[in-house]
């Protein structure tokens, strides 16, 4: 699979890729650039970045790589950028490391950093009337690195109360993170986790972890008789 762009130009002549890269006079079997180069690759996701398609290509190792003119960045979205080196043979780094997030505001400016919202989280009972919040946390935006969680909880009304939180957690870097806490009487059961920085400033996360609960417990089964048949 790491290959494929050679033979689209072994055997299609010239391609996108190999046009990028500057191999469409060698038909990809030898690289232009001698001493490999960069690539770059966008996504509105992390998870969906295309790493087949190659937005731009500069010499390995350059401190600063500009997008193309042509990309839109549109007000009130978000975008993934990631940056992987190719060797002289079209073999590409195995990283996520180089990677950097990007977020305009809706006046369509660049907008201020501010920590990446939780990811993989998890919500169960345990110890009877005991809830286990868990989740996974990385850092994409270094500019604003998370110092702490604050995990806030409904109080058995049914609104998110984000001006008092249940406890805060400290940031300990690119793991998972979890809490217990005792969950109310009622049906469903309302938390929130967000990300803080040292400027005090929190993800904008509206995602809301719920568990239901439930007291009544089922009634158990008994034999009547067994025989054989």
């Amino acid at each position: 699979m790491e290959m494929l762009w050679q033979k689209d130009a072994l055997f299609a002549g010239m391609t996108t890729d190999a046009f990028k890269f500057g191999t469409a006079l060698s038909l990809g079997w030898f690289w232009m650039r001698r001493a490999g180069c960069c690539a770059l690759f966008r996504a509105a996701d992390m998870e969906m970045i295309d790493l087949a398609n190659i937005l731009l290509v500069a010499d390995q190792n350059v401190q600063t790589v500009s997008p193309p003119n042509y990309l839109p960045h549109e007000s009130d979205s978000t975008y993934f950028y990631l940056v992987r080196n190719y060797n002289i043979c079209g073999q590409q780094e195995r990283t996520l490391f180089a990677a950097a997030k990007v977020k305009i505001d809706s006046d369509g400016e660049l907008a201020p950093p501010q920590p990446n919202k939780i990811f993989a989280w998890t919500a169960r009972h345990v110890d009877g009337d005991k809830v286990q919040l868990v989740w996974f946390y990385c850092v994409l935006e270094q500019k604003s690195q998370p110092i702490r969680f604050k995990i806030y909880g409904d109080n058995g009304t049914g609104q998110i109360d984000y001006e008092n939180p249940l406890t805060t957690i400290t940031y300990k870097g690119r793991r998972f993170y979890s809490y217990q806490c005792y969950a109310s009487s009622q049906v469903t059961n309302l938390f929130a986790i967000r990300a803080e920085d040292t400027a005090g400033a929190q993800d904008n996360s509206l995602v809301i972890l719920k568990i239901q609960s439930c007291t009544n417990v089922p009634d158990g089964v008994d034999i009547v008789a067994v025989q054989t048949v």
